[in-house]
């Protein structure tokens, strides 16, 4: 999926950012599974939108297939909707809990959307390679919390039943991918190899379809994260003029579908801002 000189390229230029913290000021980079400390070395580090501090990202062949294949599987309307890169460091690299992607997103919407999970190098069962329950992304969203039930913290796992004895663990080589639905239950293990695994997550969507009041996911209410707190000083600051400009070149402008999503997306994060 992905060539081995762009893996190199793409592996080199993760791990600057988080190691210069890229992006921390602004709510982009966090710490996964801890409250943030700029004082202490992060646990499970983790970059929103690097292609934001690193354009090069999006002029690869890995992203060309990606867009070609999430084209294939959603139509010709699907576009990039974000990146993510999680950086699970050698020998405590802990794991991330079951989840449905859908669980952190608003339920006033109806989504189209799939992610493409690019592996940096290989991955197996002793560094944190994806595993699925098959069939699941055919449910509705199940019941999830956060750990601990501690809002400030950045996971949900889900908390309903369902069987696990049947999951998919699905190692990959180095280049190599998963593709799955926003529905679809996953879970990473622990990294308790002697290096650190990392993976490049792009996600695509169709504009999803806005119904107000269609359900209720009330383990988001409440919750406010530190990077989140950050990246709302920042957008005070002026951060968000920044942050228009950077997301433009992605905006399908001439689509009054993506038009339409992209305004309930803006008048929707000034209604959920914490009172």
């Amino acid at each position: 999926m992905c060539p081995p000189e762009e893996v190199l390229a793409i592996r080199q230029t993760l791990m600057r950012m988080f190691e210069n913290r890229t992006g921390y000021n602004e709510g982009a980079q966090y710490d996964f599974s801890s409250r943030d400390d700029p004082d202490k070395p992060q646990v499970f580090p983790s970059l929103h939108d690097p292609s934001h501090y690193a354009p090069e990202l999006l002029k690869t062949e890995y992203h060309k297939r990606a867009l070609a294949i999430a084209r294939q599987l959603l139509g010709e309307d699907a576009a990039l909707y974000g990146e993510h890169a999680l950086l699970k460091p050698a020998r405590f690299g802990p794991e991330t809990p079951w989840h449905q992607d859908e669980a952190f997103r608003s339920p006033d919407f109806e989504y189209r959307e799939l992610s493409i999970w690019l592996a940096l190098q290989p991955v197996g069962a002793v560094n944190g390679c994806m595993q699925f329950i098959p069939g699941s992304h055919k449910q509705d969203v199940l019941e999830h919390r956060s750990p601990g039930y501690d809002k400030a913290l950045h996971p949900l796992e889900c908390c309903a039943d369902f069987p696990r004895d049947q999951a998919v663990a699905v190692p990959l080589p180095a280049g190599g991918c998963t593709i799955h639905d926003m529905r679809t239950l996953h879970y990473t293990a622990p990294n308790t190899s002697d290096a650190p695994r990392l993976a490049y997550i792009l996600i695509f969507n169709v504009p999803p379809t806005y119904k107000p009041g269609l359900r209720e996911f009330p383990w988001l209410e409440g919750r406010r994260t530190d990077s989140q707190v950050r990246k709302r000083e920042w957008h005070r600051r002026g951060g968000i003029a920044v942050e228009v400009m950077r997301r433009l070149p992605r905006a399908r402008l001439t689509s009054g579908k993506w038009v339409a999503w992209a305004a309930i997306r803006a008048v929707s994060k000034v209604w959920n801002r914490p009172r």
